[in-house]
């Protein structure tokens, strides 16, 4: 494999170091379960002891690592940045304002501060964008495509590098600008790091310590035991104790998370008594608002040893609130944040948007700034009793509209066997079917009893009436020990079929040019316009396509061309009525039908005139 992962020691090395045990977790694919976390009381039943180490070893020291894209809004982030897609950047961003890190690309002689495994995106970045990589800090960037790498300046003269777009100067915007010199050559690298391999390893950490045995009790403002863990009232001051010497865990739902309005810490988290708090947000589909609560008690110097765990959520926005205190740990999600507060510790996600470059009120977001205290502990803790080896995975089939269930649609079931993310059916190396095919009930539900693992639903067939969805993949859904009990559910939307066009049709309404009555007897044909040639061909090598046979105008003047489809169409006066000529040109059209509306009504006249009154065409 090209790609290398190179550690680096962290900065904060703790002396005699207690290791800190998490349970092993399921495979490593994202969640869509029903499964409920709750808070617990202290002295809660103990599983398997399992080691973790240190959850974020592998990130070389950055201090932001995203498995894909990355914008970087308007405030900075005070250590080194790694992102593993592509990088856009707002009106003024500063990578490395503290620490250019730790982690230095062979070969060259300064820490790389930026690295980007994909491309810089000009074209989306703010039009007068600047990102400042700082403490000369240099830059690695995997596709240099759309961009161009510059030392020196219009006059000729060496400068420190800049990464403009393709083709703009040395001063343009948006630009990447370094505060030291460094070679095109050292810039456009890539490889240096395996994101894909990194944060497969980290979604496995992440399933670890979500199966962690609660051991922290939540106290109230008073220092007493909530006389219901499981239950938060909204703007709650809750405490918390830790005990020396352990893991430290505490297991919240998002709700119970956004009820608490003050976390008081009783007791100061160190490297050998580091706080673990695992989030889960099924409740929500993984979709998680987050307002975050005033930390009372510590400060960056404890970030250090706390560590958000959000194992299966895939989209967090942080909102409002006060700083977040330790490291987001969160590598299936999106994350998003709007909050002018910092968080103080690694970010660990799949994307990162730290500050939109147009909100809600059109301008840029200013998201708070991202702060370097490094997750500096070992993990260790006690897992979560088994209730089941095995667990109920279904799938719901409801109309994309209504939100009704829908029978007859059938499903397979595939388990995640191959190691590569996404669901792969064909190949030298497919993942492994499960069962036959099911078919949705009254219910509109599949439902299989397996044992834990990552697994997908592949719907085969609609049901009546209904188009498959693209992709017809459902999933992942990751069954664990803590949540087999309840098992887990997504829900598969379907649309229906669109109704074919309602045939069109042409009315023709034929008159006396002068007094405006009514003229039965007209003679009409219809051409569809078929050969791309304008105006009416009705001979010759590609003529237009006549349609049908005649129609003659009734009493009322009235004829109608039915079940047209839609298209461009002309009409032909073949005959007159009589003591009427035909027009000199027996030709209209072009008209419409496209469904707009349901008939297409042309008025026509003829002029009185002497024999002959025309001929049949």
């Amino acid at each position: 494999m090209a790609n290398v992962i190179q550690h680096t020691s962290s900065i904060r090395p703790p002396a005699g170091r207690r290791m800190l045990r998490a349970a092993a977790g399921a495979a490593c694919s994202g969640v869509l379960a029903t499964a409920v976390l709750t808070g617990g009381t202290a002295g809660a039943a103990v599983g398997v002891p399992v080691d973790i180490g240190n959850p974020v070893a592998g990130n070389n020291g950055f201090g932001v690592v995203t498995e894909g894209n990355a914008t970087l809004g308007s405030t900075e982030s005070e250590g080194p940045v790694a992102v593993g897609g592509d990088l856009t950047f707002g009106q003024g961003y500063n990578v490395a304002l503290n620490t250019p890190g730790t982690f230095t690309a062979p070969g060259d002689p300064r820490s790389t501060a930026l690295l980007v495994g994909g491309a810089v995106d000009y074209p989306d970045s703010s039009p007068n964008g600047v990102l400042k990589v700082l403490q000369d800090g240099y830059v690695k960037v995997g596709d240099t495509t759309g961009g161009d790498i510059l030392t020196q300046d219009a006059n000729g003269a060496s400068v420190n590098t800049h990464l403009v777009a393709d083709g703009a100067a040395y001063d343009s915007t948006p630009r990447v600008e370094l505060t030291t010199q460094q070679s095109a050559a050292s810039v456009a690298q890539g490889g240096l790091m395996d994101f894909t391999s990194l944060f497969s390893a980290y979604r496995d950490r992440s399933d670890t310590m979500a199966g962690c045995a609660t051991n922290v009790t939540l106290l109230d403002g008073n220092g007493n035991p909530l006389p219901d863990q499981s239950s938060i009232p909204p703007g709650s001051d809750i405490k918390i104790s830790l005990t020396e010497g352990r893991t430290n865990v505490l297991r919240l739902t998002g709700e119970q998370l956004n009820n608490i309005g003050v976390l008081t810490f009783l007791d100061a988290p160190t490297s050998d008594t580091p706080l673990l708090i695992d989030v889960d947000t099924t409740a929500t589909g993984g979709d998680f608002t987050w307002h975050t609560p005033t930390m009372a008690g510590v400060s960056g110097d404890q970030a250090p040893y706390i560590l958000w765990n959000f194992t299966d959520a895939t989209d967090i926005t942080i909102a409002d609130g006060d700083e977040v205190e330790g490291t987001l740990y969160a590598p299936r999600a999106k994350l998003t944040d709007l909050d002018p507060s910092n968080i103080e510790g690694d970010v660990i996600v799949r994307e990162l948007v730290a500050g939109p470059l147009a909100g809600s009120s059109g301008g840029p977001v200013n998201a708070g700034e991202i702060h370097y205290f490094p997750f500096d502990a070992q993990l260790r803790c006690d897992s979560t009793p088994t209730p089941s080896a095995t667990g109920t995975v279904r799938v719901v089939k409801k109309d994309a509209q209504s939100g009704a269930v829908l029978p007859g649609a059938q499903f397979t079931l595939w388990k995640e066997t191959n190691g590569t993310t996404g669901l792969q059916t064909t190949g030298a190396d497919p993942d492994t079917q499960v069962g036959d095919t099911c078919t949705t009930g009254a219910d509109g539900v599949c439902s299989r009893e397996v044992e834990t693992g990552t697994y997908y639903w592949q719907e085969t067939k609609a049901p009546a009436g209904y188009d498959l969805p693209d992709p017809a993949v459902s999933g992942p859904l990751v069954l664990t020990a803590a949540n087999a009990p309840q098992g887990v559910t997504v829900t598969a939307n379907d649309t229906k079929t669109p109704a074919p066009p309602v045939p069109g049709r042409i009315v023709i309404h034929k008159t006396d040019s002068k007094t405006g009555r009514r003229l039965p007897g007209a003679v009409f044909q219809v051409w569809e316009e078929t050969n791309g040639v304008r105006g009416l061909q009705t001979r010759g090598a590609s003529p237009d396509t006549r349609i049908g046979s005649g129609c003659a105008t009734d009493a009322r003047g009235t004829c109608a061309f039915d079940g047209l489809e839609y298209g461009q169409y002309y009409l032909q006066e073949t005959a007159v009525p009589e003591g009427y000529v035909l027009p000199r040109n027996p030709v209209s059209g072009p008209y419409t039908v496209d469904g707009s509306d349901h008939d297409v009504t042309v008025e026509l006249s003829n002029t009185r005139g002497e024999p002959p009154k025309g001929g049949k065409g």
